[in-house]
């Protein structure tokens, strides 16, 4: 392997090796999974701004909400956990006999108890394109 590429695969595996900060995780109650009728539109892209200064400071991604008959798109940001707060992202799954299930990223107390998702500090800026318009519904 030649020195010049050997300097390119390490820059990308060092890129690569990094990460956002994430919550602490938990799974979702059974209660919190809701039928809907059709599954999300993939997800939509999300820019990462800066880290806040303040330290604590942990990423969540924005994920899509069933919302009446349709699914609305809410942003991913930086948020500062409650203490002692997990959090389970969103999650899909079909039931054996075909119900598709969906429970909302929801934050939990250390009892296990859903609470009020944190303030965004910072949110994620979604890049414009020609395909979806970030006001655009699920449908």
């Amino acid at each position: 392997m030649t020195a010049r590429r050997f300097g390119w695969t390490l820059l990308i595996l060092v890129s690569c090796a990094g990460g956002l900060p994430l919550p602490e995780r938990t799974r979702h109650a059974r209660e919190s999974y809701l039928a809907v009728p059709y599954p999300p539109p993939a997800g939509l892209a999300e820019t990462v701004p800066p880290e806040p200064e303040r330290e604590g400071a942990v990423w969540v991604d924005g994920e899509w909400a069933y919302q009446g008959n349709t699914y609305v798109w809410q942003r991913g940001g930086w948020v500062y956990p409650p203490p002692g707060a997990r959090y389970a992202p969103w999650r899909a799954l079909y039931q054996k006999h075909g119900r598709l299930m969906l429970a909302p990223g929801t934050w939990y107390d250390e009892a296990g108890n859903p609470i009020p998702r944190p303030d965004v500090v910072m949110p994620a800026r979604t890049p414009p394109n020609e395909v979806t318009a970030e006001t655009q519904s699920g449908r």
